[in-house]
């Protein structure tokens, strides 16, 4: 992860439960999101029964996750324990 500022590679030391809690519920709803927009496109396009959920959740639903990972980064910048990372 990197500051937005000044692009410092960062590193999260606590783990909010906040941000435990919200992967816990938004994870089993964003898979429950990918197969319910694969079973209602394989009703309309029967070749998309033989495409793996993955590639269809991130053809379709990949907005819906890109908001949830901006979401947890706010989370992490304005609640969580960030710390520089040790350059080798």
């Amino acid at each position: 992860m990197k500051c937005p500022h000044c692009r410092a590679k960062l590193k999260e030391t606590k783990m909010t439960p906040w941000l435990l809690l919200l992967a816990v519920i938004i994870v089993p709803l964003l898979i429950y999101l990918g197969i319910t927009i694969k079973s209602f496109l394989a009703g309309h396009f029967p070749v998309v029964e033989k495409v793996p959920t993955m590639i269809v959740f991130i053809a379709f639903c990949y907005p819906v996750y890109a908001l949830y990972e901006a979401y947890n980064a706010v989370i992490i910048f304005n609640k969580g324990n960030l710390q520089l990372k040790k350059t080798q």
